[in-house]
């Protein structure tokens, strides 16, 4: 069974896809199965379903029963690689 997480932003769709990619790869290396939906909150402020990580390039959501956690880094690419293990762990332990 795979993992789910929430790739959530706005206009920086490209920088969300290229995340979801390297999450997937390196959870991959982990012998976990990622399945990532990328989602524009400008589009749409409605999720459904149940995510086991929700990844956020601006801040939106509160009180959810996941790790939220702010996808920053990879916008203006500081501490990107540390960010990619953080959610890894969220996701492989």
């Amino acid at each position: 069974m795979s993992k789910k997480l929430l790739i959530a932003g706005g206009l920086c769709g490209t920088t969300m896809l290229v995340a979801g990619q390297k999450i997937t790869e390196r959870c991959a290396e982990r012998g976990v199965d990622i399945d990532v939906k990328i989602q524009n909150l400008w589009e749409t402020g409605y999720v459904a379903g149940h995510y086991d990580c929700i990844v956020e390039m601006f801040p939106y959501f509160k009180d959810q029963k996941c790790p939220v956690i702010s996808g920053k880094p990879f916008i203006n690419h500081d501490n990107e690689k540390e960010l990619i293990e953080k959610i890894s762990d969220a996701l492989c332990l």
